[in-house]
């Protein structure tokens, strides 16, 4: 890897905010890419404005970088803006890859996340894979993160699922027993750092899950109990009649569930090992429930 600056996009993110701290605290060059002159970045890190919708602003922001850390995208609990989720998760990390290809960019290390969608992905998987694709054929050597959902300070799915726990009863999609491998944010972020040298993880997929696969209902009695509720009471909705609600709430503002979201909850989110994490990078990662005992939910 060269000297030059390491960019990470979406570096005011869940995941990209974390990891450009860190790597900052290693004493490497970051430059932290945002949509807004005032952004708050990392102490240390460059700031440069950018958006995964303007290639031009991409193209300044890879400019003498030795390599792009990918973080930027729009997750699936979050409702598609006008152009689609492929305007960004499609079209923009396509873009991002072709200005770090013309920049001379060492490697590229993008986020996306485990993919559960089989052979018939629905739209919102689809969309990451074409993103993917797009990556892949630029040029630039690659490496795909695929962690699976994550726990940590502020983390989104925890905060969602602590809101549903608040009430009398917690709705629940399906039955409850889709399996989720969660692993915490640090631990992804030492994954990807690891993952700036050598040459070994370069055109590949790596899965990052933690050491246990609980279901979502042992994950919100987990939460619950955090919360001082030794009992959580849940409605368990037909996954059809979620995916109907899902649909008719796009029309607010702010929905409280997504059809990406609904699509992401169907089926496991698991990596093909428990152990992958330790085999590949070297560390046992933290587990949910032992991590939420002595730390809280940190929401």
């Amino acid at each position: 890897m060269t000297d030059g600056p390491i960019l990470i996009t979406g570096a005011t993110g869940f995941i990209g905010g974390r990891l450009a701290r860190r790597l900052t605290s290693a004493g490497l060059p970051v430059r932290a890419m945002a949509r807004r002159a005032d952004a708050t970045v990392a102490p240390g890190a460059e700031l440069v404005m950018g958006d995964l919708s303007d290639r031009a602003s991409l193209e300044r922001a890879c400019e003498g970088v030795s390599a792009v850390i990918s973080c930027a995208a729009i997750t699936g609990e979050k409702k598609a803006p006008p152009g689609g989720y492929d305007f960004i998760n499609a079209d923009g990390i396509t873009a991002l890859a072709e200005a770090a290809t013309a920049a001379g960019a060492g490697r590229i290390i993008h986020f996306g996340g485990i993919d559960n969608g089989g052979s018939k992905p629905g739209p919102y998987l689809a969309g990451r894979r074409r993103g993917e694709e797009g990556l892949k054929a630029a040029g630039v050597p690659w490496t795909i993160l695929q962690p699976s959902v994550q726990f940590g300070p502020h983390a989104p799915f925890i905060k969602a699922m602590a809101g549903l726990v608040k009430g009398p009863i917690a709705p629940v999609a399906g039955n409850g027993r889709t399996k989720i491998q969660m692993i915490h944010v640090d631990d992804v972020c030492r994954a990807a750092q690891d993952c700036l040298t050598g040459d070994e993880r370069l055109g590949r997929y790596i899965e990052l899950g933690g050491t246990e696969a609980l279901e979502l209902n042992g994950i919100l009695d987990i939460i619950g109990r955090a919360m001082g509720k030794p009992k959580v009471r849940k409605l368990h909705a037909p996954m059809p009649i979620v995916k109907l609600q899902a649909k008719l709430m796009q029309v607010l503002p702010n929905p409280p569930v997504t059809p990406a979201a609904v699509e992401l909850l169907e089926h496991d989110n698991v990596a093909a090992s428990l152990t992958g994490v330790e085999q590949e990078f070297g560390f046992v990662p933290v587990g949910f429930a032992a991590h939420v005992a002595s730390h809280g939910l940190e929401l």
